[in-house]
């Protein structure tokens, strides 16, 4: 017959708790207990077993990440997010592996990249294609998408409330006396759910509080173009403070960044002249040449760990119904808001 931990403890003259912990290497149990409890289990060929936390019968769990140029300046956003999937994931006895796609890669090569990399599950990070997700449910393979809001009614999703986040920094911006605010948006082809989200957010937040968001304060940045950037706004700040806008409300904190270099040129400062709020918060705000801006900050933390309890509630229980989550923005104050009325 197999030893048993009640002849461990029996042979090292202690109790079957004390044998239990000394053996798992938890509790309170001192060295000399350890060592007679360890000589004994040793002496009768005794191993302990150990229960898995194995949830699965694969290893690796894939997340897609953009290796895109366009994309360098988020990492700084989504690594606590990765990093948090990954210590969540460890739990359960996954590894987190990261598989790179870009813009130029068809939904049949990273099919491909994910069969060959045998992750039985995949996290895909602002990226989304029917095609791709279809067919990896199709094969077994269970989709998270995260951050890609136009995919939330189809598949397994973690999202940002976009909507919410504009509505608020609009609200801020009004709280604090401005009435004249400006719009600056840039377009996000891999994103358009988060572009209308974020500006209809924003002219809710207008709306509500009756104030008009004239044509000419709405601008399209776009991408590589300062220069026109520049050309557009300069008949409208470019005037005396009784007609030029008092606060900017941009798109996210890089395009904010890009704004403020334009307003340089027109003399302008921030937040004495113009007041500047974006949601986002996708900036390392610890380097000291990235200017402090006023955000609606996401938490990606928070959210990897709602993404993993997600993965893992489908592996786990195989659930009918899909679910989707919003995770809620929150204000960041740096110090690019001013408020009007205690001039």
């Amino acid at each position: 017959m197999k030893p048993k931990l009640r002849d461990v403890a029996e042979l090292a003259g202690v109790s079957i708790t004390a044998a239990s912990m000394a053996l798992s290497e938890t509790g309170r149990i001192s060295d000399e207990t350890r060592t007679k409890v360890l000589t004994a289990a040793a002496e009768l060929g005794y191993q302990r077993k150990i229960k898995s936390t194995k949830i699965t019968d694969f290893n690796h769990v894939a997340v897609l990440v953009s290796c895109d140029y366009e994309w360098a300046f988020i990492w700084k956003f989504i690594q606590p997010l990765i990093e948090q999937i990954e210590v969540e994931l460890k739990t359960v006895d996954l590894n987190l592996i990261m598989i790179p796609i870009s813009h130029k890669s068809t939904p049949d090569e990273i099919f491909n990249k994910i069969k060959s990399s045998s992750a039985g599950a995949v996290i895909s990070l602002h990226f989304g294609n029917d095609k791709l997700f279809i067919r990896l449910e199709e094969n077994g393979i269970p989709v998270i998408v995260v951050m890609k809001s136009d995919f939330h009614d189809r598949f397994y999703s973690v999202c940002v409330d976009d909507f919410q986040g504009a509505y608020e920094a609009g609200c801020h911006l009004i709280k604090l006396g401005h009435k004249k605010i400006a719009y600056v948006g840039i377009e996000r082809p891999d994103l358009p759910a988060l572009s209308n989200d974020r500006f209809i957010g924003f002219k809710k937040a207008m709306d509500v509080n009756h104030l008009d968001l004239p044509p000419e304060y709405v601008f399209e940045f776009e991408a590589g173009h300062m220069e026109k950037l520049k050309r557009d706004i300069y008949p409208v700040f470019n005037t005396g403070s009784e007609k030029r806008p008092t606060a900017v409300f941009c798109l996210d904190d890089d395009l904010a960044q890009r704004f403020m270099l334009a307003l340089k040129d027109l003399t302008l400062s921030i937040p004495g002249d113009v007041s500047i709020i974006a949601p986002g918060d996708v900036l390392d705000y610890n380097m000291p040449y990235i200017r402090p801006i006023t955000t609606m900050q996401i938490n990606t933390t928070y959210m990897g760990k709602i993404v993993s309890q997600m993965l893992i509630n489908r592996l786990e229980n195989t659930p009918d119904i899909q679910h989707g989550l919003k995770v809620q923005q929150h204000l960041v104050e740096r110090g690019s808001c001013r408020v009007m009325n205690q001039e």
